[in-house]
């Protein structure tokens, strides 16, 4: 598992989007005339304008914790010297997210990867082609990143993602190499659909807009058709999420995307009451979750595990959780491979509806009868 699947693994416990065309609106402002080209629907995170033919891609506060960080890329197909400039369509990518490798590839743009943070934890299969064929390359990760690596792919843009705004150093480092670097924020996002609604942004760079646009209205329509279906439940099951990771347990937060997630599918947070008002992750002590969840009805996402005597290792209270007495335990690794990359914080990103679906299954199966689970798995 690689840092940010690590780093989600401690979170996680993924308006209709209308057409480019009703989304565009102009604005003026007394230093120039721009007009909005995409405004998110879902996404509180990003913004794209258009500058004549130039487009404006800007990323508010693209790591947990900022406040008041903007940052605005020029996308253009003239000259792109300035640092947060680039040049479009880019031709040569390098990804330091799985869930960016999601992205690309969603737009059909995979066979521009050319650089990845960790060859090993791909599970795209157009991608580990390439990293088979030597076509796509590590270039490491966080402070490890191999500048001699990225130096040599010479890509036109990396996409990035910054915790606590530790990439500052890397950035400018990169800068002076001549390396455009981009914060691609989704990861801070609350709904699953302000995630997916990320896409546009990536497509951008391709001046494949309209293709994402087009991609999120079919994601959007099915999910909340699912949504809807889930939406009368009478009995809604209580929710335990996530186990131990060593002495600490942690709890995502009531606006998190994994209790937006379980809300939409027809189930109960059991914390829902003291996550109000918390961060997006809360570590808690083991006692203080075992007291509240010996009647849960359902569990959910426990870090690695793959089946029960693994949980009952980490902690043998944990088999005194009514969840674990009727085994209605349910991790989200089925799509793990071999080298420990889990598709779920991968091809998730663009799949939100999938999720949504499996979850319902485990939470209401009467109502998807005909569905097999897809990136969940019953731990036996």
């Amino acid at each position: 598992m690689n840092c940010k699947q690590i780093f989600w693994f401690l979170l996680f416990g993924l308006l209709p989007v209308c057409s480019c065309r009703h989304n565009r609106e102009k604005t003026e402002t007394a230093i120039d005339r721009r007009e909005i080209y995409y405004k998110p629907s879902f996404s509180k995170r990003f913004v794209i304008e258009k500058d004549g033919d130039n487009k404006l891609l800007t990323v508010l506060n693209p790591w947990q914790g900022s406040q008041n960080v903007k940052f605005t890329y020029t996308l253009t197909n003239g000259n792109a010297d300035a640092v947060h400039s680039v040049k479009i369509p880019v031709e040569r990518i390098i990804c330091l997210s799985s869930t960016h490798v999601a992205f690309v590839d969603f737009i059909d743009k995979a066979d521009k990867i050319t650089g990845v943070s960790g060859t090993s934890y791909i599970s795209n299969e157009n991608v580990r082609r390439r990293i088979a064929n030597g076509q796509t390359v590590d270039v490491g990760y966080g402070n490890y990143l191999s500048y001699e690596v990225i130096a040599s792919l010479k890509p036109d843009v990396i996409f990035a993602y910054g915790v606590d705004g530790e990439l500052a150093k890397t950035e400018a480092k990169l800068n002076e190499m001549g390396v455009k670097l981009v914060y691609i924020g989704e990861y801070l996002e609350e709904t699953p659909l302000a995630k997916a609604e990320w896409l546009v942004a990536v497509a951008a760079f391709f001046n494949e807009e309209e293709k994402a646009i087009d991609k999120l209205k079919n994601i959007e329509q099915e999910y909340n058709h699912l949504k809807k279906l889930a939406e009368n439940v009478t009995a809604k099951p209580k929710v335990l999420i996530n186990a131990p990771y060593g002495d600490v347990w942690y709890l995502p937060s009531n606006k998190s995307t994994v209790i937006n997630f379980l809300k939409d599918a027809g189930g109960k947070y059991i914390f829902e009451n003291e996550m109000q008002n918390a961060g997006e992750s809360n570590p808690a002590g083991i006692e203080y979750v075992y007291a509240k969840a010996l009647d849960s009805d359902v569990w959910i996402n426990q870090n690695n595990e793959t089946s029960l005597i693994q949980l009952q290792n980490l902690d043998a209270r944990l088999t005194d959780i009514q969840a674990f007495i009727n085994g209605n335990i349910y991790n989200n690794n089925k799509r793990l491979n071999k080298q420990g990359g889990n598709d779920f914080w991968e091809s998730g990103v663009v799949s939100p509806q999938i999720i949504l679906k499996d979850l319902i299954k485990i939470f209401h199966p009467y109502l998807l009868p005909e569905h097999q689970l897809f990136y969940y798995r019953k731990l036996e």
